[in-house]
């Protein structure tokens, strides 16, 4: 029988340091200009990462807010404003702004925002029935006639459930939410318009570095005429 060779166990005290890796483990792109969270980024949706399709799919593509919740949401807002239930704070609005919040409070909601796995609701949400007969819900007119599109063509698409993580300049960690997913493609397709392009250039930047498989359609005649 050999002669068993006990493991090395640090000493308390010592501290444990980790080589960072100068290249990709899955494609060997160099990591020279990535920080920390762009390198695990950048790994983690890695187009030769086994496990990138397993992240992409978690929960089959269902959404945490399903579209009934989020329907019976905005019929609700709109019925309050039917009420008039909103009346007497538009008035108070009138020329006389509210008090503002205070920088704590306001690190606080962004923080709490950040937090959030969830999408934001906005304003030209709208439901959409995939040629499968599901339901989910888009964000823009451009989003729709993009699905509208893929679903013609045949092409499976799933709506992303779960954040991308990025930081930005400052250290900040934020969430970033493609609009498309197609799993037989294996690509991310987000449709921006010029003013949301140009407001958000430096995301678009950091983002496309760490998701190199990510296509972003600039145009409503790309979204309609969209092919792969």
């Amino acid at each position: 029988m050999g002669v068993r060779i006990p493991p090395v166990v640090p000493k308390i005290g010592t501290i444990m340091t980790y080589k960072k890796l100068d290249n990709c483990r899955y494609c060997s792109l160099p990591f020279a200009e990535f920080n920390a969270s762009e390198r695990a980024n950048h790994s983690r949706w890695c187009l030769q990462n086994p496990k990138r399709l397993e992240y992409a799919n978690k929960n089959n593509g269902i959404q945490f807010q399903t579209p009934e919740v989020i329907k019976k949401r905005i019929e609700g807002i709109k019925q309050a404003h039917r009420d008039g239930k909103y009346l007497q704070s538009q008035k108070n609005a009138i020329g006389k702004p509210g008090k503002p919040h205070t920088e704590e409070t306001k690190k606080l909601l962004s923080k709490k925002a950040r937090a959030s796995t969830h999408r934001r609701l906005i304003r030209s949400i709208r439901e959409y029935k995939c040629k499968d007969g599901t339901t989910v819900m888009l964000d823009s007119s451009w989003e729709e006639k993009l699905a509208r599109r893929l679903d013609y063509l045949g092409i499976k698409w799933i709506r992303p459930i779960l954040p991308i993580k990025w930081m930005d300049k400052t250290g900040t960690e934020r969430n970033y939410f493609p609009d498309f997913y197609l799993p037989d493609y294996e690509i991310f397709l987000d449709p921006k318009n010029p003013y949301a392009y140009k407001s958000q250039q430096e995301k678009i930047d950091i983002i496309l570095k760490i998701l190199p498989n990510l296509k972003i359609l600039k145009t409503l005649e790309e979204c309609q005429e969209f092919n792969v």
